[in-house]
């Protein structure tokens, strides 16, 4: 049998207390290991910086509660959470739940937001402690495109009051109201304030092309807003709009919450843990890829549960784990959850020393920064790639979610999707059993190869459990995966063979055999021969292991 990469001592996924190991690791730390955690600590808090000010403005909140927020979040998730790499903060995927709420009262938003962050963070403490952390594997991967996609046209929507310039107009939660509104408008637009937008955006899109992309967004905004400063452009700041940023954090306080706000936000708190518990394990997943751990998804769930039920008491938002800033991480060499605690101890030094200059940074510049942030989450080319390459039931999900998410609301969205994956499901796959991964007997040669075949239906539902299991396959030199019984694969399948071969690109080469010419097609289409390599897929295992074989002499 192949070995099996577990990443920790059995005994930590086994016990339901999940924090004995911390004393250990704190043992084993190394003054190496403690510089690379803190220059991948502050590599990643020049990220956070802007894009924490920029989420909090986005779901109409001062950009100071989007820093205390990922400074008292992103500490406590760090410490607490089931991943090591993970960074927590504020995200773009909670902007709509958040501007939701914000919305449906304006008098006690904010009290609201704040017993959000406080229910949703015990929902999703439950939901860890008795394991739902898997249920996140069957949510399909066209419905996490479509509530992307329509959370990127929530965004894009609501900056372009600060991009055009716009005094503070009166926020509906419903999409079409909103349009209406900043049309009615638009003769109050103001010139200098657009050219702040798209300077900033020219800026960091052209930075990104000759220095790391990471770096971009605070630079082009530091230009942006240097232009704004030597010009004097009679642009709105974030001090003039959202008040001073303070240069300590607030003084504790228990959140006003009776059982009144606990119901008005008790729908949005299960979409928010939703939220939070996917994109902290996808984030957590991401960051496993790259570093060759293994997060504990209970212990992600309560630590993201604890950093939600935090951030409320000095005032902040709810906070989620967050992929591109937790992918900067693993790959600046962080080695430990210290890493993400010097990122919060960066952010407090700022807040601490740079408060007022800060304040200065004009809203126009941030507007350009979540403009592109949403433009990318609104990407068309997987929705074209869903239409024109899979099953058009794929690019349904897709369609149906976005809209919903978009017109209605998240929790609408996301629950229309899972119910058109719900009927594709008895559609396509009825009568078909459950894709699972069957090891083979190690095969007689020169080298070690692992063979693993993948049997039944690769769907939504099994994708995930096949990608951990395959990732626990650590073969000298080759693994090869059969596919001669899968029956069916869907989108989110596809997505699987992908992340298998990225999860075991480098020191080892993945093979696929049982390819007929009909499977073939499909595969080219999607993208998978080309990452695969289309000299390493065959139609027989025999043919597949003869390859093997004599690509990797011993």
């Amino acid at each position: 049998m192949p070995s099996r990469y577990t990443g920790r001592p059995p005994t930590r996924e086994a016990c339901p207390i999940f924090y004995l190991d911390r004393i250990r690791q704190f043992r084993e730390y190394s003054l190496k290991m403690l510089k690379l955690d803190l220059v991948a600590g502050l590599t990643v808090s020049l990220v956070s910086l802007p894009l924490a000010m920029a989420f909090a403005a986005a779901a109409g909140l001062g950009p100071d509660i989007g820093l205390v927020s990922a400074i008292v979040a992103g500490s406590v998730a760090a410490i607490f959470g089931g991943s090591e790499l993970n960074i927590t903060g504020p995200a773009g995927s909670l902007i709509g739940v958040l501007a939701g709420v914000l919305a449906a009262n304006q008098v006690s938003g904010y009290d609201d937001v704040l017993a959000l962050g406080i229910v949703g963070g015990v929902i999703l403490i439950s939901g860890g402690l008795i394991g739902l952390g898997r249920l996140v594997r069957f949510v399909p991967m066209p419905v996490i495109l479509g509530f992307t996609g329509g959370i990127g046209v929530i965004i894009l929507m609501s900056q372009l009051e600060d991009a055009l310039g716009l005094p503070k107009l009166e926020k509906s939660p419903y999409f079409h109201e909103n349009v209406a509104t900043v049309v009615s408008h638009f003769d109050q637009a103001v010139l200098a304030a657009l050219g702040v937008t798209l300077l900033t955006i020219i800026f960091i899109e052209g930075l990104g092309r000759v220095i790391p992309k990471a770096f971009a967004p605070l630079l082009g905004i530091v230009g942006a807003a240097m232009v704004a400063w030597v010009f004097d452009l009679d642009v709105a700041t974030l001090a003039s709009k959202y008040g001073a940023i303070p240069q300590s954090l607030p003084t504790p306080a228990v959140p006003s919450i009776d059982l009144d706000r606990i119901g008005r936000v008790l729908g949005a708190s299960f979409t928010l843990a939703a939220l939070c518990a996917l994109e902290s394990l996808l984030s957590a997943t991401a960051s496993d890829a790259i570093a060759g751990k293994r997060h504990n998804s209970k212990a992600e769930l309560i630590g993201c549960g604890l950093a939600n039920i935090a951030s409320p008491f000095f005032g902040g938002m709810p906070t989620c784990g967050a992929i591109a800033r937790t992918t900067l991480n693993a790959q600046s060499g962080a080695q430990s959850r210290l890493a993400g605690v010097f990122n919060a101890l960066a952010l407090l030094v700022i807040m601490l020393l740079l408060a007022p200059v800060v304040g200065r940074v004009p809203t126009a510049a941030l507007a350009g920064l979540l403009i592109l942030i949403a433009a990318r989450m609104m990407d068309f080319r997987p929705y074209l790639a869903l239409l024109h390459h899979h099953h058009w039931t794929d690019f349904a999900m897709t369609a149906v979610t976005l809209l919903a998410t978009v017109f209605v609301s998240l929790t609408v969205g996301i629950g229309l999707g899972l119910a058109v994956a719900l009927a594709t499901y008895f559609m396509r796959v009825r009568g078909v059993p459950e894709a699972e991964l069957i090891p083979e007997e190690e095969v007689e040669t020169t080298a070690a190869v692992a063979v693993a075949s993948i049997e039944g239906a690769l769907f939504f539902h099994t994708a995930r459990s096949v990608i951990e299991e395959t990732a626990e396959y650590t073969p000298a030199k080759v693994l090869v995966v059969c596919l001669t019984r899968t029956e069916v694969i869907d989108a989110t399948g596809i997505q699987a063979l992908k992340d298998v071969v990225r999860s075991h690109s480098g020191a080892r080469a993945v093979y696929l055999a049982g390819v007929t010419d009909d499977r073939r097609e499909l595969l080219d289409r999607t993208g998978v021969l080309c990452l695969v390599g289309r000299d390493r897929v065959f139609e027989t295992r025999d043919d597949a292991l003869s390859a093997a074989q004599s690509s990797s002499p011993p």
